[in-house]
């Protein structure tokens, strides 16, 4: 059975929002796989914005924080700017 309708939009050289950054973090969360983004997008997104914090007993883990995401992204776009 042939699929005639795309209902994902060709979002090719498009940066990712700060809404979506957020969307991925809950999806991300949930444990799904399918976020709606090319996988390599979304595995550089999560490897940008994931970061190590201390739990309340001082266990280091790891997490994915839009806000951290957004930040890098912010910074080396500042970067690619001055080029």
């Amino acid at each position: 059975m042939a699929h005639t309708e795309n209902t994902t939009q060709n979002r090719k050289n498009k940066h990712l929002s700060p809404f979506e950054r957020g969307e991925i973090a809950a999806l991300n969360k949930a444990g799904h796989t399918r976020l709606g983004r090319v996988h390599g997008t979304i595995a550089n997104e999560l490897e940008r914005g994931t970061t190590k914090q201390l739990e309340t007993g001082r266990n280091p883990y790891t997490a994915y924080f839009p806000e951290t995401g957004q930040a890098v992204y912010e910074k080396q776009e500042k970067l690619w700017r001055k080029k």
